[in-house]
C-alpha cells in the first residue's frame, strides 16, 4: 500500500507501552513486550500482501480472520472491544486477563490465520512466513488515548468498507458527517464474537 498506516508506530522513541511492528527495527524495541491486565491494548497484525493471493477483505480471508479471532479469544479469555479487518492488516482493541494468555493469543492467532490461508491455497509462495511485521501492541492509558485508538480502529473499518475515503490526515481530516458515521459504529462490531466492551480501567500491572 502506498500510504503509511498506524501513526502510533511513528512515535519510535516511546517504548514504554509499545512493542512490535517497526519498533522491532530498534534495539530498544526488542525487549519484553509491555502488557497489562488493567488497561486495554491496541493490537495490530500486518501481513505481506505480496505473499498472499487474496487479502483479508476477500470473503474467504475475512471468514478465516473472524473464525480464528473468535475461537482463540474465547480460549485465552481475551475480551474484544473493537475489531477492524482490512486488506493487509487487522486492528483490535483487547483486554487480557493474564499476560501469558495475551502472549499466547498473539502467537496462536497469527499462526492459525497463516496456516488456514495456506491450507486454502492463498499463499503465493512457500516462504517461512507471510507476516510483514511482528504483532504491534500499545498499552492504552487514559480515556483520551482510548477514545483516539477506538476512533482510529473504527476509521479503518469504515475505510475498508468503502464508506470513508482514505486521507493522510486520518482522524484530523474527517468531516462532521464522517465523524457522525464513526459515532454510529457499535463497539461490538466483531462478527459472532460476543464479548462486550467494559468500562475503561486505568492503572498498571
Amino acid at each position: 500500500m502506498g500510504h503509511k498506516q498506524l501513526e502510533f508506530e511513528n512515535v519510535h522513541w516511546k517504548f514504554r507501552d509499545q512493542h512490535g511492528g517497526v519498533l522491532r527495527n530498534k534495539r530498544r524495541g526488542r525487549k519484553a513486550r509491555p502488557l497489562t491486565t488493567k488497561a486495554p491494548v491496541h493490537l495490530v497484525f500486518k501481513i505481506d500482501r505480496r505473499k498472499i493471493k487474496k487479502g483479508f477483505r476477500s470473503p474467504l480471508g475475512f471468514a478465516i480472520c473472524n473464525q480464528v479471532i473468535k475461537r482463540y479469544a474465547k480460549r485465552f479469555f481475551v475480551k474484544i472491544d473493537q475489531l477492524a479487518i482490512n486488506g493487509d492488516h487487522i486492528h483490535l482493541i483487547i483486554r487480557i486477563s493474564r499476560r501469558s494468555f495475551g502472549q499466547y493469543f498473539f502467537r496462536v492467532v497469527a499462526g492459525q490465520i497463516a496456516q488456514r490461508m495456506k491450507n486454502e491455497g492463498l499463499w503465493v509462495t512457500d516462504t517461512p512466513s507471510v507476516w510483514k511485521l511482528r504483532p504491534f501492541t500499545r498499552v492504552i492509558r487514559g480515556w483520551k488515548a482510548y477514545n483516539t485508538a477506538r476512533n482510529y480502529v473504527m476509521l479503518n473499518q469504515k475505510e475498508a468498507e468503502g464508506k470513508i475515503v482514505y486521507r493522510k490526515e486520518r482522524l484530523r481530516g474527517l468531516s462532521s458527517a464522517e465523524w457522525e458515521l464513526l459515532s454510529s459504529v457499535e463497539p461490538t462490531l466483531i462478527t459472532n464474537i460476543t464479548f462486550s466492551a467494559k468500562t475503561f480501567g486505568g492503572g498498571r500491572n
